[in-house]
């Protein structure tokens, strides 16, 4: 039980905005007392649907409202001067993924939370989904031995002709980008939770991924844990699904669209759900993330296990929840700043590899070996 109700501004009022909205409602914990965004439209119709104060920018929302956590949920080109002008202000931050486009913009945002004193949530909602959840205690507790694989494979879409890339305000022309389930949109989550699954960290990363401004193509990613676990991500949205009708599961939650948010409705038969695969010694899981299920199987066949039905969109509401809950004790989150620049050291070093064609270490070293950005454009590589 939260000591106090804090006072949360969310500063981006885009897609994901409005699930972090409905999640907070729910949250004892918490009273949003304000939203900021530079549309005026946009501000006008949220500031009427949730019954919640709008401003035009970060800066009139921290004077008028004061909140004690602010929520950026802004494209991560803008993070850093959001991050440093809430920090300063002394408000806490939850800030969506990825931390920033460059590496450096991602160390000066850890850096100022740091020297103002505030706690930095990094926004990597995977952890917090109930399937994703359980399949870490069912991991954590050897019932299916030592994890030697983790892989994700989205592949499907309407066709090239359809298909939709994340715009330059999101990742700069030219350097890396692509589509919501992408490489380095979607992926950066995986990039986090994969290590996590398996406790321990990422050593080696190779991969190809699109770019801003380019045709879509395929975009892998070949991770190697310390511990010797390999992780695997495929990727393609701008083709066809392959699935027969029989595939895919009962989907108990929404699914996720690009530029429209979570979209259609609990209860359908979803043939193409997204999903999680991790294969251990002595056992293996399905996480489907958003359809909130999960699958083991030790041998004897799958079984299916009960899951919290706390799931999309309402897992924005079990992060927040737990970060008041670390605030109310003076803990830092469980998912902070080194965690944002783990994934974010991985992201850069898949990208390296693809210029290399070889295997690329993911190190802090990195971080004073080359002071390039992170997310850098194709002349920089």
């Amino acid at each position: 039980m939260a000591t106090r109700r804090r006072r949360v501004g969310i500063v981006g009022l885009g897609s994901v905005a409005e699930p972090h909205l409905l999640a907070y409602q729910r949250l004892p914990e918490v009273e949003v007392v304000g939203v900021a965004d530079p549309r005026s439209e946009r501000r006008s119709e949220i500031s009427a649907r949730y019954a919640v104060p709008a401003h035009a920018s970060c800066a009139q929302l921290l004077a008028a409202e004061k909140p004690d956590i602010v929520c950026v949920l802004t494209p991560a080109s803008t993070h850093r001067a959001i991050v440093e002008e809430c920090a300063v202000s002394g408000a806490h931050i939850l800030c969506e993924k990825p931390l920033a486009v460059s590496l450096n913009d991602a160390q000066a945002i850890v850096r100022v939370c740091r020297d103002s004193h505030v706690e930095l949530c990094y926004g990597s909602s995977y952890r917090h989904l109930p399937g994703v959840i359980a399949a870490k205690g069912i991991i954590d507790s050897g019932s299916i031995g030592a994890v030697r694989l983790v892989v994700e494979q989205m592949v499907g879409g309407c066709g090239a002709e359809s298909y939709r890339a994340l715009s330059p305000a999101h990742y700069p022309l030219g350097g890396p980008g692509g589509g919501g389930y992408g490489l380095v949109d979607h992926g950066i989550h995986m990039l986090d939770i994969f290590p996590w699954l398996c406790g321990s960290a990422l050593d080696l990363v190779l991969g190809n991924g699109d770019r801003t401004g380019a045709p879509a193509r395929p975009e892998f990613a070949l991770l190697r844990m310390t511990n010797g676990a390999l992780g695997q991500l495929l990727y393609d949205q701008s083709t066809w699904p392959s699935h027969l009708p029989a595939e895919g599961v009962f989907s108990e939650g929404k699914r996720w669209v690009d530029g429209r948010g979570w979209v259609g409705e609990a209860g359908g038969w979803d043939a193409g759900a997204g999903h999680i695969s991790v294969f251990g010694d002595r056992g293996s899981l399905r996480i489907y993330h958003y359809a909130n299920q999960l699958l083991v199987n030790r041998g004897a066949g799958p079984e299916s296990v009960e899951l919290s039905s706390e799931t999309t969109p309402w897992h924005f509401g079990t992060q927040m929840r737990a970060f008041c809950a670390d605030l109310d004790v003076g803990k830092a989150p469980a998912c902070g700043g080194n965690e944002a620049l783990g994934a974010l050291r991985a992201l850069r070093a898949l990208y390296r590899s693809q210029s290399t064609g070889c295997w690329q270490a993911v190190s802090s070293d990195d971080d004073q070996a080359d002071g390039s950005p992170a997310l850098a454009s194709t002349a920089s590589q």
